[in-house]
């Protein structure tokens, strides 16, 4: 199915409106802006004199706002002879500066200068055995200058704002720094970062080079990466695009250069090349000055012409092999011209035909029709070129070449007309509907604004996007698709089998670095100093917050008022999943398969698409969710076609053999995926042992049984069962309740759920290790324990525990494990609350690393488990960061009542977040070390190994607890 997320990328918006682009300069404000009339997200956008831009776009949904700073600064600009050099100063610029983080910057340059002298001779140098030497000096070296650095000041700065999602990416042709931030603490945010990015330390360069090398690793061990690469490859055999990655060669990464990364930043990072872009609770005016006052100063730089490769004109296919252990999969695409030109119009327009996810031509005649696994395409829209990517996983039987065929195939449609005059305009309303509902969220707000600046898009055009689309008909499609798509494609086979181009990357001698927890620079001391704006927090009242009402009895009815658009949501929860029923699951994966006696499944899924309506079916372990969501004025309507197919499913034969099929080969597929095989099959082994959720799955023998009308039975069942409704929309409660009482049919006496299996969970009353061959480059680990039952008066402790000990940048864990040790590039460990009363809390830890690195990630992550380090001042962090987290965060819409619902599960009958904030508010260091000592310390835990048999050191696993190497047909169950 295609992610809604699809349908953002080229920001097409809302409703009809007259689109005008104009300059503003309003009565209070001496700042000259841009605005586009009507614009749905209420965005101005503003230059500087030093060309720094600003967007602000207004959402008071919430007192927070999403911050990006964005810089077209991505791989294309990379030095061929050091690639992946701008994603590793995306890493260094969360290291600070010589006022972040540095505690004597006069003694540490003169250190960092012998460290670059250095990585200049290790470039320079051919032989092993010099390079090993010079190593040594640098691991040295950076030893007596890390004396002088607060690790993770940054973070630790920025999480005591009450920040979420702190991070960064890079790409093609940017590079963003990421933050949510409460709105009362815009200032200083504004202060931290304009110092942040004012200049450029590098700074424990060799331990988050040694990070970086994981990350590459991580990027060998995905398939869908390689699969990717190959096909830009292909397409981009002369540009950056092709020629070279995001996290760059591993002979690059090998041999860095400061100096480069100097000059890359001194080059690229400088105001007329960035934007600062905040979605939120703002005030323009108040905004623009303080963005003026701390980033104004920067001075401009001229820009170096960047002068993109021609590609030659593809006149027959490419195609290409990669390797790996995953299922097999095809994938193709045809290059066209950039985000200027009109070919990134007409992608989007033939993308939306192609596969929306209900009705277009993939989805319609490939995945309803079940002629392959899986099956999408995607545009994918560049400042210098676009493409239109394909993929498919491939059924039973079934070969690459005939699932790119049937890819093909639906491109030859569109040449031929082979589709309804109606879709091309459904699909500009289907990208309306998509707008709208992301308009709610701040993040992809910020999304759509970077876009717009990175790709050097006006506004206006990006707000008038969807009437140019509207003006696209169907003989445009078919022209276009007549003239630019035919032998010129590029087809990259992912097959099953040993990838012989893994790059091996050599561990090097690390000495660990100290963690100066309690030191602070002076700038962090100030930053401290500063006056604090406070909220205060605001609780639900779920008794005045939620409408509840009997629909019928046994059945009741909650509401909330949407206040923001005119969209809909209908939803029948059921308290019953496949630990009730396991051919109820079954029965609800046919459903989409589907006709009534009036429709075919074809037939319905295009007469949702067409009213804007989305509806599905989703079963889990023990609740059952029946979904409608859409326009409000097809809310009727589609509730009318939505309950005549589940009262009156019509038995397919056909259907029903094909979907058998495609599980089984799913089943296969799922056995050939590492994290399908980790993070469910083992997960479950290691937390209820041979007999567990995960493996309480119908039997082949069962699933050929299963006849089309046991399973029609099954749906028409659905609503005779107790379940509750819920609906958030704009209509008035007495008008939505009259529509379900004349079209939500149910028998005047419910059906009783079935008996619900339990599944015991196990007591670690030993260490286990439990280990999975597979073929990889780096090894994972999942420990897990069972806690005590679940309990309220844990939550306090256990939020900042996570907080302070194993979540986020500034975490225990990531500090000793990353950034001190340079053991892994990924590391955690937090307390885990259930989502029902009956179950545990656990305690969890991962460490994903190069395998001769296993063991001693393994002892650093237990020592931990053992020995929680204590720092006042960490732990003071930490509060301050979960209560402003608390203060800043409002529950609303529908996110009241699942909230509610949630809490409801869990025998909680108000607003916990109350109860939280007012214990964390009074908890001290000793409340937080009992809390370890009760719950964390000592205890055995359930050791989860996946990696390469051949180079696992078996002898440190025994040091563990007993080995059992599980076979994938023991964690499977199949």
């Amino acid at each position: 199915m295609k992610s809604a997320l699809k349908f953002l990328t080229g920001a097409l918006f809302i409703v009809p409106m007259i689109f005008v682009s104009c300059s503003s300069e309003s009565e209070t404000s001496k700042w000259k802006y841009e605005e586009v009339e009507n614009d749905p997200l209420q965005t101005r956008i503003y230059k500087l004199e030093n060309g720094l831009t600003v967007y602000l776009s207004l959402n008071k949904d919430k007192p927070r706002v999403q911050t990006n700073i964005a810089v077209r600064a991505g791989s294309k600009y990379d030095p061929a002879e050091t690639t992946g050099l701008a994603h590793y100063l995306e890493h260094m610029l969360f290291k600070g500066n010589s006022q972040i983080a540095s505690m004597d910057w006069e003694k540490e340059k003169v250190l960092l200068g012998q460290i670059s002298d250095l990585y200049e001779d290790l470039r320079a140098s051919g032989e092993d055995e010099m390079k090993n030497e010079i190593y040594r000096k640098i691991d040295s070296v950076s030893q007596e200058a890390a004396h002088y650095v607060v690790p993770n000041e940054y973070d630790k700065m920025i999480s005591s704002l009450g920040a979420q999602g702190t991070n960064a990416y890079t790409s093609d042709e940017r590079t963003v720094y990421i933050n949510d931030i409460p709105s009362n603490e815009m200032e200083k945010w504004m202060q931290l970062e304009s110092v942040r990015f004012s200049e450029l330390t590098l700074r424990l360069f060799h331990t988050e080079l040694e990070a970086v090398y994981e990350e590459f690793n991580r990027s060998q061990d995905s398939d869908y990466r390689k699969q990717y690469y190959a096909m830009l490859e292909l397409l981009f055999p002369t540009h950056q695009y092709g020629t070279q990655t995001t996290i760059g060669t591993g002979e690059h990464l090998k041999n860095p250069s400061m100096v480069k990364i100097h000059e890359y930043f001194d080059t690229y990072y400088v105001p007329n090349n960035m934007a600062i872009i905040l979605a939120g609770d703002i005030d323009y005016d108040e905004t623009i000055e303080m963005i003026n006052k701390y980033f104004g100063s920067w001075a401009p730089k001229e820009l170096p012409t960047y002068i993109p490769p021609k590609e030659e004109e593809i006149t027959s296919v490419r195609s290409k092999e990669v390797f790996g252990p995953n299922a097999e999969k095809v994938s193709l695409a045809y290059r066209f011209d950039g985000s200027d030109s009109k070919d990134a119009l007409y992608l989007k327009m033939i993308d939306g035909v192609l596969s929306n996810g209900k009705a277009g031509l993939i989805d319609i005649n490939l995945i309803q029709k079940q002629e392959v696994l899986e099956a999408y395409s995607s545009a994918r829209i560049l400042k210098d070129y676009s493409y239109l990517y394909f993929n498919a996983s491939p059924k039973e039987g079934q070969s690459l070449d005939e699932a790119k065929d049937l890819l093909i195939a639906q491109i030859e449609h569109i040449k031929n007309g082979e589709f309804e005059d109606w879709l091309p305009e459904a699909v500009v309303n289907n990208f309306k509907l998509s707008e709208m509902r992301f308009a709610e969220s701040n993040n992809y707000r910020a999304y759509m604004l970077t876009d717009a600046f990175i790709l050097e898009k006006s506004w206006a055009d990006i707000v008038k996007t969807n009437d140019v689309l509207s003006l696209i008909k169907k003989q445009d499609l078919m022209k276009f698709a007549q003239e630019r798509f035919g032998d010129n494609y590029a087809v990259v086979y992912k097959r099953t089998g040993k990838d012989t181009t893994i790059y091996k990357v050599d561990k090097p001698q690390i000495t660990p670095v100290d963690i100066n927890r309690e030191n602070q620079s002076l700038f962090a001391q100030h930053f401290d100093s500063l006056p604090e704006k406070r909220l205060e927090p605001i609780f639900l009242d779920f008794d005045k917050d939620i409408y509840k009402a009997e629909y019928k009895p046994g059945i009741p009815y909650y509401s909330i008022k949407n206040e923001t658009n005119e969209l809909f949501q209908v939803i029948y929860v059921l308290e019953m999943g496949n630990n009730h029923d396991l051919s109820m699951g079954l029965a609800i994966d046919y459903l989409p398969f589907l006709g009534t006696s009036e429709y075919s499944a074809e037939e319905l899924s295009k007469e949702f698409f067409k009213l804007g309506v989305d509806f599905g079916v989703y079963s889990g372990d023990d609740r059952t969710y029946v979904h409608l969501s859409g326009l409000q004025q097809s809310m009727d309507k589609g509730l009318s076609l939505f309950e005549s197919l589940l009262k009156d499913p019509q038995p397919d034969d056909e259907a029903l053999g094909k979907l058998i099929s495609n599980k089984l080969k799913e089943r296969d597929d799922n056995k050939k995926e590492k994290y399908y095989i980790h993070r469910g099959a083992m997960q479950d082994y290691g937390k209820y042992g041979k007999d567990n959720p995960f493996k309480h799955i119908l039997s082949k023998d069962e699933l050929m049984a299963v006849k089309a009308t046991d399973l029609t039975d099954k749906i028409k069942q659905i609503t005779s069962f107790e379940h509750l409704i819920f609906y958030y929309g704009p209509e008035e409660n007495e008008s939505v309740l009259a529509s379900l009482h004349n079209l939500h049919q149910t028998p005047s006496e419910l059906m009783p759920y079935p008996e619900e299996k339990i599944f015991p969970e196990l007591d670690n009353t030993e260490n286990l290790v439990y280990f999975v061959d597979y073929d990889m480059v780096q090894t994972e680990l999942l420990m897990i324990s069972k806690s005590q039952s679940f309990n309220t008066e844990l939550l306090p402790k256990a939020s900042i525990f996570n907080e302070y000990f194993g979540a986020g940048l500034s975490s225990i864990v990531f500090q000793e494990i990353r950034e001190s040790k340079a053991l892994a590039y990924s590391a955690y460990a937090y307390y885990s609350s259930p989502s029902r009363k009956e179950n545990s809390h656990y305690i969890q830890a991962y460490i994903g690393t190069q395998t001769n690195k296993l063991g001693q990630a393994t002892d650093a992550i237990i020592e931990l488990l053992n020995n929680m380090p204590e720092a006042q001042g960490q732990f003071e962090d930490a509060k301050l960061t979960a209560l402003k987290q608390i203060e800043t965060n409002r529950i609303t819409k529908s996110n009241i009542f699942w909230t509610y619902y949630n809490n409801k599960k869990k025998g909680i009958d108000y607003d916990i977040r109350s109860t939280i904030y007012e214990d964390i508010n009074k908890m001290q260091m000793s409340d937080l070390k009992a809390f370890f000592d009760q719950n964390i310390k000592g205890r055995n835990f359930s050791y989860l190994v996946i990696g390469n048999r051949s180079e696992v050191d078996f002898e440190s696993l025994k040091k563990l607890g007993k080995v059992h190497e599980l076979s994938l047909e023991e964690v499977f169950g199949y």
